[in-house]
This record gives C-alpha cells, structure tokens and sequence, in this order.
C-alpha cells in the first residue's frame, strides 16, 4: 500500500511538473528601507502558498519565476516588518518598502524542539535580542552583553576578577539546592555552562571557616567561552510556560542561541578592530591617619610607650611633627590601566544551494591588578547545503581558546588574598616596591598583596570545540500536506586548566614551614546531543487554518572528570608540581550522566493567523534520578488571539496566557552512598561511606507555572508594551534530612518542600521621533518577583548560605521569603514591649540577643532605560541599569574594621557611648567604627547595606562614513564605522564596598549578595572601527 501511494504521489509531481513549468513568468522588482531608502540586500522574497523564493541583491534587486496569474510576494528580512505584495497577473515589476523591526515582533521564536512561530503569535512571552543590540561595547561574556534588556531577567556580576563570571536569573527563585543556571542551547546544542572552582582554596583555606562551600574560589561559568559577535540572536524562555518542552533541565529557563550564517549572494567581509583600557571603577577607601597619636590610639592604646608596636609606628610615621603618610594602597595593587585590544573578520556569501559564515577573533583585555587579565581565539565555520530540492544539511563549528588570569580574592582564612591583607593594613604602610627592585614587607600582616600579585599566578586555560549537524529532509510536499523529518547531532567538548603558583619568596608562603605552593588541576568535560523529530504541517487550499504536528526524541550523555594536584615546599621555587616536597592528589571528581527524551506538540493557528493554540508534552528519563529508567512527565499549553484594532491608538493587542511544567535536576551522586579511601590497615585499603545519601525515589524538582499577559502595537507601529504576570509553584524541593547516628550516614537528600515565585514583567518600546534623518527609539524594561517557602516537609528551618547568625545568613524557613537574611540583633525596649514579635520568649529583656530577620536579597523591582538616537550618519546608544531595594552583607567591612581601618573608622560619634563589663569597668565608645565593632556578634544588621544602584552599563557614539566619503576613504566599502564607547562608565549606589554586584560564593540559587574581599570592578573605554566590503 505504502509504495502505491509512493509511486502516484511520483507519477503526479512528473505530470505536474511541465505544466507547473509552462504557466510560469518572471516577476521583479526592488526592497528598500521605507526609513532611510537605502536598498535591502539579501531579503527573501517568496510566492505565498508556493516553494518560489529568491534572495535581493546587495542593491535591493530581485528577479523569480511566479505564476502567470495573480501572486501574493511575501518579503522577508531580520529586523523588518514582513510585507505582503499583491502583483496582479499585468503587472511584472514591483517596488517593496520594508519597515524596521524595532522589536523583534516578526521574529520567529522556539515553540518547540523542532518548530517556531512568529513572536507576534506567541502564547507566551519569549524575549528576543536581535545581533542590532548586541555588540555596542566589547565584554568578555555573552551575560554581560544582555544586562540590563530583558525585563526578568536578573543578570549581575559575582566580583570584578577579568574573564567573566556572572549569574542569570529568570524570573527569580526557582530552588533552594539546586543549580540556578539557565539551560543554554547553540544552534540545537546544548552546551555545558559548569563553573570549576581553581582550587586556591588550598592556599586559601575559604573553606576552613564556617562556612565549608569549595564554591569561593571566584571561578568563571563556561558560557563565558563563547564569543558574542557570533551571534545573530538570543532568545530567552524565562518560565516553564515556554521551556516545558525541554523537560527536567528547564526550571531555570533556557537561552536559545543562534549563530551567523551565510545568505546566497557575493561574498561579504567584515573587519573589527577595537582598542581601549580598562579602569578600577570604585574602591573601599581607608582610613587616614593624622599623626603617631591617632595611630597609637588605633594599634597601640594601652602599651607602654617603648612597645615594639609604637617603635614601628614612629618609625612609619615620621613626616613632621610625628605626621603619618598617606599610601593608597588600592592604587598600588589596582591601578593599572594596561591597553587592551579586539580584532575580528568573518566573511559570508554563497549560492541558492550553498551558504557559508566563517569568522575569527582575538581577544586581549588587560588586567587592573598585575598578571591579570582576560584573552580568547576563536574560529567559527558555519555551512548550510542543499541536497537537491527536498534536502537541506547545515554544520556548525566553532573553535575556542580563553585564558583569564584571575589573581587571588574572595574569602579567606590566612591572610593571603588581596583585599583581606589590605583591610588590616594602615594606609601610612607602603607595599610598594623599596630601593633594590625588592618588595617592602608588611608589618601588620605577614603577607604583601602587591608583592603577591606581581609574583603569583593563577592561569585558567581553556581550549573548547562546539560542533553540531542538522539534516532536514522534506519528505511530502503536496495538498497541503509539508512533512519534514529533521535529525541534529552536536558536541561539545573543553578542557581546562588551572594552573596555579606562589613562589617561596613571597612574604606569606614561609608562613606554614613549607615555603612555595603550586596547584595543577586538569578538567575534561564532553556533552553529547542527539536529536531526531518529524514535524507535519497541515494547511488547507482555503488556508483557514493550519495544524502543526510534532514528535521526537533526545538523548544526552555528558562527562566530566576533574583531577587536581597539590605541591608543597618546592624544591628551588620550581613552578612543576613534582618539585615539591609535600605532594597531595585530589580530590578527584569523576560524573558520567545519561539522559533520554520524548516529546510530542501540537499547533494550531486560525482565524486569519490570529489564533494559536499549542499543546505539548515532554517525557524523560535520566541517570542523575534514583530510578534511571522512570519517566517523567511536563506538559505545556498555551493560547493567544490577535485582536486588530480595537482602540483608535492600539494597531494590535494580543492576549494571551500559558501553563507549563519543568524539572530540575539532582546533583550528580547524590542517589549514591559514596564510598572514601581512607587510610590503611594492616597494608590493605580501606574505604568509610561518605556523609549524604540520596532517597531510593529521588528525582527532579518540579516546576508549575502559569502566565498571562497581553501585547499592544500602539500608534502605528511607534509603540509596542508588553505586560506579563506568573506564579511559580515549585514542589519535591531537593532538600537535605539529618538522620539518626545509627543510620550510618549523617544527611539523606530527598525531594519534598514547596516554594512560591510570583512576578510581574513589563517591557515598553516607543519611537518617539522617526525622520529619514532623525530618530529616536526609546526601551524601558520592569520586572519584580517575591519567592515564600509554602512547606517544608517538616523539616525545621535552616542555613542556606552564609557564615552564620553572627555575621548574617540566609534562612529557609516555612511561610517566610526564600531570600531573606536572618542575624543576631540586640531587642530594645519597644522590641519587648510589642507584641508583633512571635520569635519572643517570657524570659527575654531589653538587651536580649536574639536571631531575627535583618535583610532580604531579592530586590524590590529592577528597571532598565535604553535610547537610541540617530542624527545623519550619528548615532547614540545609552543604556541605564536600576535596581532598586535588597540587602548586602557587606563582610569587607567587617574586615576593615577589625583591622580597624574602614575609612570612616575614626569618625567621632555625636554622643559617646559608654557600656559596663563584667570586671566593673566600662567601655567607651567614641567613634562609629568602635561602635560597629561593639556590636559584633549582637547586631548583625550593622553589616546589612542597600543593593540598590543605578549603572551606566552602555554608552556608544558611532559615526557612519557617507556612500561619497567611503569612496574616497576605502572604494569597494559596504560600510566604515567609527565609534568611541564604554561599559559601567559610572554607579551610583549607597553601598559602602567595591560593587552591589557580587557574590562570594559565585552562583547561588539563593545565597547572593555576600560580600568578601571581592575583586575590585572596573569601567572601560574603547574606539572601534568596522569596516564592511
């Protein structure tokens, strides 16, 4: 049966075909910007309801074959309005206008694995960022490039150190133990966005203190090998209301990337080349000493006067009149302003059956502090081919080299990392080098962060291949019916090195008897993706409707496996890890992880495209789950209408609403009972389990959530608003149980819990001024979002991050915000006498200490303000970034007042303070900083500051060569741009530390906003030119 209707379907297209041939004419014509008038090459131009297309000229032209009869053209370009073009059967040449796409709306965006609609259509909102607005100043990172435009998005930094390393968070919390990276997808690929701490914990000791988290070594997400001029969108499905489809991987949302690729026509080349510097953008200060007195009274108060302390301090102190000098000790270690530079090229072209994209780039930002820095290569070969009329295969490749140079902050506990040196030592210390080329010693502090810096070093290599292939294969094309089946299969593999050495002749390395530290770690990481679906499209001769069908299956395997050496006591100060003395192996981590898929969806669009209904399903199955060959199941749906013109000023108003469901997955190992070596006995062996195990029906979180909203095109295409309401519930938390000593193990990992995230999205888009000479576009971005803890299993409240009440720590606690921040506070005498308090015991009095909220994390709403002016050949790009609300533990402060060197220290108080002691005498407190002090281990919130700022993330001043000067300047130029720009020029912020933006222990998917001796942040500024032939 099957090969009869093989063989008619044949024998028809056969007989159809010289008729089809004989009734064709030729129709041309030329596609203009309707704005400037200047021509649009390589638009496509297609007969609607026909496999007719043609691509236009760099010069606008087209010419194709289209019926004898009347034809509707349909022209299409990214970052223009789709038109529609009658041509009546007299007429054979046509003149097409194309309006600009300012946003995004004609975009088609990912409904599933193997299907997209436009993003008018959409029932859920899809943010979508177009090549045009990225790329305006140079960043090492494809996070850096989206801060700040997409509403919902909460994109921040975690410190300063060059190379990257930054947290996207979509739509607020999602899990209290899980990971907290979004899922990111390359041209089909899923691709590893795994951040590998360097182990200078091992210098360190970070994890020493009360907080045992590996996760401060400052280390960097791999997205951050990736170079954003690639690519050619970005799109970001913020909820599993649009990332169901990709199952248990998706609770965190899914970033959709797609590269460059070649269009037929000549060949077309681009070159870049950028140079600039980067500049420290803020520092913590310190205190000014004014003479031996004041410093006596900071480090020598009640000594006699011939104390070792006082000798040193006359001796450091000795301008007139026992006046101290003043060092600044932050421009001594960060003041570098090295040049840094960019070039790339790509070309792109080809044929109706072959197109090509190739580019490369180097890459080489300078460090503030020495022997930092950031560099990449990188080569990318994209190629699409047609094989035969029903074909089409495309490869994508792309090749990376990164070496980010990260010097040595964050936490510490031994007096080693940058700014923990620096907030105990005085400013009337120089660390600058002395006479004879050698560094000065500390004297407060057995270590020298300037000396550290120019001797250490702490390289992270990273060599990286992504590649992918697609085959489409366009089985039926006849009434109606388009059946295609398409298959793509990707990789994704690096290697990463961190090689990390501290010469013995740095002042801190004698400190542990064993002069000279190098650390080697070595990590190999393979993802491998298959995917293979068929996709049928349904659309009647009437064109009533249209029923998209889809059905597939994906299969993961992922690798990694990570080693590390630690070596001691070198031998001769060799930077080789067999060269010392004390030598130690581990620990090692090894992860292997399988994953399979299904997925079905179904589309329906009707009433003149207007209405679209999606329905889909997606089952998977995992080996991070206790029982590996159980499915589990996330449905999706979604509806939207198009109403036209229902108000005078509103063109379009599109309402619609989705539910969907998504996982996030365990850890690796955390179903197992692991197994230790531990030290042998008799000469065997032995092994002891380890502390966590994992429930026998352990698996992934599960994420429900529903959204609504609308879209309105105002006033004729100049106004575009877009508002969006959710709710989250997220249940079987991953969350740990204390057991029973006889158990054996200590913790067992078991889904159970709830958490609530409900937010708000609004994004507006206005062109206030559109002339053929003069515009303005206008983009404005809010979003907020409030997450609860609902249930907690029974489990009582707990630590989620920090280093305890003491110094502030967050808190899961059931009915309260899942980012709050708890601490000791000292109650007052209001505190006692409310009644609002449940916390309160009948026992405790004013003066009690007590452990209660002191801060939040999450912010009270964020907003970004993006103009884009346009003045004859100029053009001004601005984009400000506000976040308004949430709280910071500022612990450097803490640091520097201990070390009794905070810049406001010695601020005397308006009224003394003095308080009893236990041996009848009393304190007195005279100065803000003494007071702050005081209050350690009471008062907490002493150290809980504002994280609100507003940043100029973007500023951009480009200049365009006119056609009659690019002649002359360079003939045969499509284009010349020359542009001045700079990132973070400026941030206004209360906070009191080096940037709002920071994390200590990197990404969290709660814990934030800790701040520990970070990286300093910089600005910086750079001239680029572009030239295109």
């Amino acid at each position: 049966m099957v090969q009869r209707i093989l063989l008619v379907s044949l024998a028809l297209v056969a007989v159809g075909a010289p008729r089809a041939w004989a009734q064709q004419r030729q129709i041309t014509g030329r596609v203009t910007n309707a704005t400037s008038g200047e021509p649009v090459g390589r638009a496509n131009v297609s007969v609607q309801g026909t496999a007719i297309t043609a691509v236009t000229s760099d010069q606008g032209e087209f010419s194709l074959a289209g019926p004898e009869g009347a034809a509707t053209l349909v022209v299409r370009h990214i970052g223009f309005r789709r038109r529609e073009v009658n041509v009546p059967a007299s007429q054979g040449r046509v003149e097409v206008t194309l309006d600009p796409d300012v946003f995004n709306l004609e975009a088609v965006v990912v409904t599933g694995l193997a299907t997209g609609v436009e993003r008018r259509n959409a029932g859920n909102a899809v943010a979508a960022v177009s090549s045009a607005e990225l790329g305006f100043v140079p960043t090492p990172s494809l996070e850096q490039q989206l801060q700040g435009k997409v509403a919902g998005a909460d994109i921040q930094q975690n410190g300063g150190a060059p190379g990257g390393g930054l947290q996207v968070r979509l739509r607020g919390v999602t899990s209290i133990n899980a990971t907290a990276e979004p899922l990111y997808v390359v041209d089909g690929v899923i691709v590893s966005d795994v951040a590998i701490p360097s182990n200078q914990n091992a210098v360190t000791a970070a994890a020493g203190g009360s907080n045992p988290s590996l996760n401060q070594d400052a280390q960097v997400n791999r997205i951050a090998d990736l170079n954003p001029s690639d690519f050619e969108s970005i799109e970001i499905l913020r909820g599993a209301a649009a990332g169901a489809i990709y199952g248990q991987k998706a609770s965190n949302g899914v970033v959709i990337i797609k590269t460059k690729r070649g269009q037929a026509g000549a060949p077309q080349v681009g070159f870049t080349q950028r140079f600039g510097f980067f500049d420290r953008s803020n520092e913590v200060g310190s205190r000014v000493f004014r003479d031996t007195t004041d410093a006596f009274g900071a480090f020598a108060p009640r000594v006699p006067r011939d104390t070792a302390t006082r000798r040193l301090i006359r001796g450091l102190c000795n301008l007139p009149n026992g006046a101290c000098p003043f060092f600044d000790l932050e421009n001594q270690l960060a003041g570098l302003k090295p040049l840094s530079f960019e070039s790339g090229a790509s070309i792109s072209g080809g044929t109706e059956n072959t197109q090509y994209f190739a580019s490369g780039t180097v890459k080489d930002d300078g460090g503030i502090i020495q022997n930092t820095g950031f560099k990449r290569q990188g080569l990318r070969v994209n190629l699409d081919q047609r094989l035969g009329s029903r074909v089409r295969a495309s490869l994508n490749t792309s090749y990376m080299h990164t070496l980010a140079q990260r010097g040595l902050s964050n936490n510490d506990n031994t007096g080693t990392s940058f700014y923990v040196v620096l907030s105990a030592t005085p400013s009337f210390v120089n660390l600058g080098r002395v006479p004879g080329d050698t560094f000065a010693r500390n004297p407060f502090v057995p270590s020298n962060p300037v000396q550290t810096a120019a001797l250490m070093k702490n390289n992270e290599d990273v060599y990286r291949f992504i590649g992918g292939a697609n085959l489409q294969w366009d089985a039926v094309q006849s009434g109606g019916h388009y059946l295609r089946f398409i298959t793509l299969g990707g990789a994704d593999y690096f290697n990463q090195d961190n090689a990390l050495f501290f010469p013995p002749e740095l002042q801190f390395e004698p400190n542990d008897g064993l002069p000279g530290t190098s650390l080697l770690s070595n990590t190999g990481s393979l993802n491998l993706n298959l995917n293979a679906s068929a996709v049928h499209t349904y659309t009647p001769s009437s064109n009533a409707f249209s029923a998209t069908t889809s059905l597939g299956i994906q299969y993961g395997w992922r690798r990694l496996n990570i080693s590390r050496i630690t070596s001691r006591n070198l031998t001769a100060g060799q930077e080789n890890v067999d060269a010392g003395t004390n030598i130690v192996i581990g620990p090692e981590r090894r992860e292997k992880i399988k994953d399979l898929g299904f997925f079905a969806q179904e589309e329906f669009l009707a009433r003149d495209q207007r209405l679209l209904l999606t329905a889909g399903i997606r089952a998977d199955q995992s080996s991070l789950n206790a029982d590996p060959n159980k499915l589990h199941y996330f449905p999706k749906a979604s509806a939207s209408y198009r109403f036209l013109k229902p108000a005078s000023f509103v063109d379009e108003l599109k309402i619609r609403g989705a539910y969907g469901e998504s996982g996030n997955e365990p850890f690796y190992g955390q179903k197992f009972t692991s197994l230790r070596a531990t030290s042998k006995i008799g000469g065997l062996p032995g092994t002891v389990t380890g502390d966590t195990t994992g429930a026998p029906d352990l698996g992934p979180e599960r994420e429900r959530e529903f959204e609504g909203g609308f879209d309105a095109t105002l006033w004729g295409g100049r106004g575009n608003l877009e508002v969006t309401g959710y709710q989250k519930n997220v249940s079987d938390l991953l969350l740990p149980r204390q057991l029973e000593p006889t158990k054996g193990v200590n913790v067992l990992v078991a889904n159970g819990g709830k958490l609530r995230t409900r937010g708000l999205e609004v994004t507006l888009g206005l062109i206030p001024v559109q002339q053929s000479d003069l515009s303005w576009i206008f983009r404005t971005t809010f979003a907020l979002s409030r997450s609860v803890i609902t249930d907690l299993a029974g489990l009582p409240s707990f630590r989620a991050g920090g280093f305890g009440a003491s110094l502030g720590q967050f808190r899961v606690e059931e009915g309260a915000s899942s980012t709050q921040i708890v601490g000791n506070d000292t109650l007052t005498a209001a505190d006692v006498a409310s009644t609002t308090y449940d916390y309160l015991k009948a026992a405790d009095t004013t003066g009690t200490v007590v452990v209660r909220k002191i801060g939040d994390a999450n912010p009270d709403f964020r907003m970004a303000f993006t103009n884009d002016f346009r003045w004859k050949h100029f053009d001004l790009h601005v984009l400000l970034d506000w976040q308004h609300g949430g709280s910071i533990l500022n612990l450097t402060k803490l640091l520097y007042d201990f070390g009794q060197v905070t810049e406001d220290y010695g601020v005397a108080l308006r009224d003394t303070v003095v308080f009893p002691t236990s041996d009848t005498t009393a304190d007195t407190l005279r100065t803000v900083g003494q007071k702050r002090i005081y209050g350690f281990g009471k008062v907490a919130k002493n150290f809980v500051e504002s994280a609100t700022f507003l940043k100029l993330r973007e500023i951009t001043l480009t200049y365009t060569l006119p056609p009659s000067a690019m002649t002359s300047f360079w003939r045969g130029a499509r284009y010349v741009r020359l542009s001045a720009s700079g990132r973070n020029l400026f941030t206004i912020a209360p906070f009191t530390g080096l940037d709002p933006e920071v994390s200590n222990f990197g990404n969290q998917p709660i814990a934030r906003n800790i701040d520990v001796t970070p990286f300093p942040p910089s600005r910086s500024f750079w001239f680029s030119i572009d030239v295109g032939f």
